[in-house]
């Protein structure tokens, strides 16, 4: 007897017996650290979930479609039980988004005409951040203005002081040169300036300029912006201070970097990472950064507390795609499972804040190559979180998470297209599988100074000396950070988007002080590369208004070698230079001349002319001259011409500085 299948029945059965011959080959072939069937059966229907997608719903972030769909009572992946929507909505039901878009009046008007409000839009940036209700969502993506709507991403503080001023020697550095940071403008991003009035009233903060309705009061910030504006006045006192929010998403984060510097502000300092900021191409705020560094501006951002290799504590995987076979075969064909070396997932072993963000070599807004994002349970039966935005040419190389569990298994597959080198990061969690290359975004642009911490309790009351004495914190992120594109898209190496392409930046560049006590509520112990950044951009204040002539590539190499090495020896990924120090960072900018060979101190990098009259700045040195056991040299300039050798006959402390010293040649 024939059986006749109905026309409008046969896809589905069919799917259905792919299904099953899909899971049969799949562990029929598979590795032992292969996926359980039924969490490959699960991954296979949201595939199918996928494939059905309008090319609206194309244009929305995937939780979004999941979210409009559930609004209307209809099922998304029903194959897929367990899978939890990832979207926060507000009290009124609504959703926050960031949107992509040509910014004109009629789309804000089709916006708010939807029953959406506007938080801010950047029409430079090509960016709205919007209030939307969940059913005006695929009708807003269908507009030919949107190129694409997804959640909007909050950002993270890296959560400051009189023992930084001590440790750092920024004390000893206004009492010998006498510098304040009188006639520099510092400005800081951080989430909010909550408490600032009192700390005024109270004396430990002077007028404080804050740009038009940019200081995130009454919208729940912490205040953290309050803590670094109080340690940057506590070591460059006389300095303007300026203050805007870094909220809003990365579009209002990039302006308010432009309009500090517009302001006059010659420092930037932030403590902020928006998860969604790219790890291999300069995005919106890192371009920012290299808008405001081309003018002369200084920029100090923290690295992050995401952890580092060498303490074990990274949550972080980066390498090229390694085929694992496929994903579930034939749905889709081609998907291929990425392995990860001893087994086809990574584990999530413990942290806080946790959340999965996925990068893959490929230029923003021109991804062509499409990977997929999957959270199983702790058994590696079903998956509880999904990422599957479709990338077909116009969109980013990006998928996220922003729920994860200690014990989750994360799970990667390349749906079609090459492979690529990927970046795989659990926020503050810790993977099975790790790797280093935590820090990114626009703490890793060219010209910006990503700080690491180090806690003051490892000097205080003493400054810090260096190496093994003043270890990093186990928090602290760690570099490097390979960059695969330039700010336009362009391929650094074309062809090449392996681990041997693109090209390595050193990151962090300089480490300062955490774990510093503040008056602001809440941070009275304020840990964190937060309170490490405006630390060491405060320190350049201090060289900045002391020596107002030197270029910001002059004040680099000031601040790099003459920053105290932290272990292991030379620049590193963790502390990059090591310990920015205020007092031998003005010593070495006093003692360098306009013109003239310079006499270097090979162990402090303090430098002498060959040239000119230095007896005064010598003998203030001297004074600090004690004995200590064994030899050296030390070249000094008194009258004449020819440089006079002063021969120590014991090895001696240069300042705070303990060890043997020869300045010279």
């Amino acid at each position: 007897m024939k059986i006749r299948i109905p026309i409008r029945l046969a896809p589905c059965l069919v799917v259905a017996l792919l299904f099953c011959l899909g899971s049969w080959r799949l562990f029929a072939q598979a590795p032992a650290a292969a996926l359980s069937q039924r969490a490959a059966s699960e991954i296979a229907a949201l595939f199918q979930e996928k494939a059905s997608w309008t090319p609206a719903q194309r244009k929305l972030d995937s939780q979004l479609v999941h979210a409009a769909k559930h609004n209307r009572g209809e099922p998304f992946a029903p194959g897929a039980p367990r899978l939890q929507m990832d979207v926060k909505l507000e009290g009124d039901g609504r959703v926050q988004v960031d949107i992509s878009a040509t910014v004109t009046p009629e789309l804000l008007t089709q916006i708010r005409a939807g029953g959406g409000q506007v938080i801010s839009s950047i029409p430079r940036f090509r960016s709205v951040r919007a209030l939307l209700r969940l059913d005006q969502l695929e009708t807003l993506a269908a507009s030919t203005n949107v190129n694409y709507i997804r959640r909007a991403t909050q950002p993270r503080t890296s959560m400051v002081d009189s023992e930084g001023d001590t440790t750092h020697q920024a004390n000893l550095a206004r009492t010998h040169f006498g510098v304040t940071g009188a006639g520099i403008n510092i400005g800081v991003l951080s989430d909010s300036v909550d408490n600032y009035t009192n700390l005024q009233s109270a004396g430990e903060l002077p007028t404080v300029t804050i740009l038009p309705d940019q200081s995130y009061l009454g919208w729940g910030g912490t205040g953290e912006g309050t803590a670094m504006l109080e340690i940057v006045h506590d070591l460059a006192p006389a300095a303007g201070l300026y203050f805007a929010t870094g909220e809003f998403g990365v579009a209002n984060f990039a302006n308010n970097i432009l309009n500090l510097a517009s302001n006059g502000c010659q420092i930037i300092v932030d403590d902020l990472t928006y998860p969604n900021e790219p790890v291999f191409q300069d995005g919106l705020v890192a371009q920012a950064v290299n808008t405001v560094t081309a003018q002369g501006v200084l920029y100090f951002s923290s690295a992050g507390n995401s952890g580092n290799l060498d303490d074990k504590t990274s949550g972080t995987w980066e390498g090229d795609f390694a085929d694992g076979g496929p994903a579930v075969w034939p749905i889709p064909e081609g998907g291929r499972i990425h392995s990860f070396g001893p087994a086809n997932h990574d584990t999530c072993t413990g942290g806080y804040d946790l959340r999965v963000d996925l990068w893959w070599a490929d230029p923003l807004g021109a991804s062509t190559n499409d990977y997929d994002l999957f959270v199983l349970d702790s058994n590696g039966v079903s998956v509880v979180e999904s990422s599957m935005n479709t990338q077909n040419g116009f969109q980013d190389p990006y998928e996220s998470v922003g729920a994860l569990t200690n014990g989750n298994r994360i799970v990667i597959v390349k749906v079609s297209g090459d492979a690529r080198f990927l970046h795989l990061s659990t926020g503050r969690g810790q993977l099975s599988i790790a790797t280093a290359g935590t820090t990114g975004g626009h703490s890793s642009a060219v010209n910006a100074f990503s700080v690491a911490a180090i806690d003051q309790h490892s000097a205080y009351p003493n400054p810090f000396s260096g190496m093994g004495n003043n270890p990093f914190e186990q928090f602290t992120s760690d570099g490097p950070r390979r960059i695969f594109f330039n700010a336009d898209g362009s391929a650094i190496t074309p062809g090449n988007f392996s681990g041997t392409g693109g090209l390595v930046r050193q990151k962090p560049d300089i480490a300062a002080a955490d774990g510093v006590s503040t008056d602001a509520p809440g941070f009275g112990s304020f840990y964190g590369t937060s309170a490490a950044a405006p630390h060491a951009a405060a320190i350049a204040a201090l060289l900045r208004s002391y020596q107002p002539s030197l270029t910001p590539s002059q004040i680099r190499a000031i601040l790099t070698s003459t920053a105290l090495d932290v272990d292991p020896p030379g620049a590193d990924r963790d502390t990059g230079y090591g310990i920015v120090m205020a007092y031998p960072t003005l010593l070495a900018a006093s003692l360098t001349p306009a013109s003239g060979n310079i006499w270097v101190d090979f162990n402090y990098g303090f430098a002498l002319p060959q040239t000119g009259d230095y007896w005064e700045p010598f003998s203030q040195l001297a004074a600090g001259l004690s004995a200590v056991p064994a030899g050296g040299n030390i070249w000094i300039r008194t009258t004449g011409s020819t440089p006079e050798t002063m021969t120590i006959s014991k090895p001696v402390t240069i300042g705070p500085y303990a060890g043997p010293a020869t300045i010279g040649r």
